[in-house]
């Protein structure tokens, strides 16, 4: 009768204890910060007078946020931008994207760093027009040292994924600018990117498509995709988890 009493006090079977540490595991992967940007400032000069574009910025970003960075022309949005992406060099602060701290990387290795950590997407897709839907993604994987085989089969698998698995012979021309706009996502994300920097990508479509386009980012982003998605559409920016807004270089977190 004791040692039913003691086991009635909710004592853990082996496969209780797995389950809980499985949840765990799920609760600490959510909660990952992958980017950390500590007092990051860019700073232009006309002439002799200096031109704050970004001030003091410090952001966290976590595993699998759809981030909208919001704000009016020569705010400083695209700015914020291309020095995550590495486009640009801060003038003071620092970027930690995934462990990395970009701002310290040597100027011969960022291209290395860009094709393994980041995917762009931009608003005029970026295409190469003489190529294929599939070429286009696959030749983003072209240094990454994987073979043809496994470099086409991966590009098929994510147009398929994007609903494009009937168009993968057809060249930019053929597509509609939605389908523009899923190859260039899908090349953003053949290398496995920790993030995925986004400039106005729905600025170009109607919003039929914007709303298809922000259903993708949404997916992937429960799947545990970062997205970085600069926009002027407050349509765009309601659907994901979290706004950030650019005044003047200086940003407020909503």
């Amino acid at each position: 009768m004791h040692e039913m009493g003691i086991k009635g006090k909710g004592l853990k079977t082996p496969n209780n204890q797995k389950e809980d540490k499985i949840r765990s595991n799920l609760r600490n992967e959510e909660q990952k910060i992958i980017m950390q940007v500590e007092n990051l400032s860019k700073t232009y000069y006309q002439g002799k007078i200096p031109v704050h574009a970004l001030r003091c910025a410090c952001i966290t970003v976590r595993k699998g946020e759809l981030l909208a960075i919001m704000g009016p022309s020569g705010s400083g949005k695209s700015t914020l931008l291309a020095l995550i992406g590495t486009l640009e060099k801060a003038t003071d602060g620092k970027i930690i994207l995934d462990g990395t701290d970009l701002t310290s990387v040597p100027e011969k290795l960022l291209p290395r760093v860009r094709r393994e950590k980041i995917g762009f997407i931009f608003q005029h897709y970026n295409l190469i027009p003489t190529l294929s839907a599939l070429e286009n993604v696959e030749l983003s994987m072209r240094f990454s040292r994987m073979p043809k085989k496994e470099r086409v089969e991966r590009a098929a698998a994510l147009l398929e994924e994007l609903g494009l698995g009937g168009r993968l012979s057809h060249k930019p021309s053929e597509l509609s600018g939605g389908e523009q706009q899923r190859v260039s996502i899908a090349r953003a994300l053949a290398n496995k990117p920790a993030v995925i920097l986004a400039d106005e990508p729905t600025g170009e479509v109607d919003s039929k498509t914007r709303d298809s386009i922000v259903r993708v980012f949404k997916e992937l982003s429960e799947k545990g995709q970062t997205i970085l998605v600069v926009t002027h559409d407050p349509e765009v920016a309601k659907e994901c988890s979290r706004i950030l807004r650019i005044t003047d270089g200086v940003i407020k977190d909503n």
